[in-house]
Formats: structure tokens, sequence, C-alpha cells
């Protein structure tokens, strides 16, 4: 019977470590885990990082999880959801962000440019007799 005492390749111990490595350590730490949701709909995700100090911290996420009725959405909500994705949303995730900021130039163009016609006022004068005075108040 044989055993095989050699340690394995990619796994680093703290001591080989040199004094520039500290800034990128997070490979040292456990995975993320995401527990749930349960029955009522919680779920935990538990994530372990480095604060300023270099400890390892350990920070608990707990947030509730809701599914939307479909009885409250319209029609055409329920169409748009089944769209499918365009632009940075397309690598997204499906839930991970619901809105998307563009950082993209957007150009709207106006269906009817008023500017077209030279002869056509953009705004209109006030009436000397204006419509909402009483008849008894004007002069």
């Amino acid at each position: 019977m044989v055993i095989d005492a050699a340690p394995q390749p990619n796994k680093v111990r703290w001591g080989e470590l040199e004094e520039d490595d500290t800034e990128d350590l997070d490979f040292l730490l456990p995975p993320p885990q995401v527990i749930g949701p349960d029955n009522n709909g919680i779920k935990k995700v538990i994530e372990y990082k480095f604060n300023d100090d270099g400890d390892k911290v350990k920070i608990t996420t707990t947030t509730r999880v809701r599914k939307l009725a479909n009885a409250r959405l319209s029609k055409r909500a329920v169409e748009r959801r089944s769209w499918p994705k365009f632009g940075d949303a397309i690598h997204e995730d499906v839930g991970s962000r619901l809105t998307m900021v563009s950082t993209e130039e957007i150009l709207i163009e106006r269906p009817r440019a008023h500017a077209l016609n030279p002869n056509t006022r953009l705004m209109k004068k006030p009436s000397p007799r204006p419509e909402h005075v009483p008849e008894k108040l004007q002069p």
C-alpha cells in the first residue's frame, strides 16, 4: 500500500508567500456559499473577504426572495419580459439586475420637427383677451 504524501501543487501555504503578495490573497478564501431560499423565502449568502488590516472577515447577507404574481402584471409587461436581451444585458444573469444603465450615446429624433418650415412660429403669442378671465372682469 503506497500513500502519496506530496502536497497538491495548486494549494499555496501561507509560509511560502512573499511579502509582495499581500494585495491579492483572494485565492486563500473559501468560495461563497448560497443557502436557500427556504419555505419563507429567506436566502443567505456567506462570503469571506480581507479587511484593511489583512484579517479574514466573514460577511453574511440575508435577503428575502419573493416572486411577483403574474395576475398583477399586465399582459404587455409579461410579453416584454419574454423579449430577448440586447446590449450589455446579454451577458447578465436573468435576475441579477432589473435595470441596466446604458453608457452609450442615445440620440432622440422628433417625429414631427417644427423647425422645418421657417414661417411656423415655435411659440404662440398671448392673446390680448385671455379666455379664462370671466366677462365681468374684462374691460
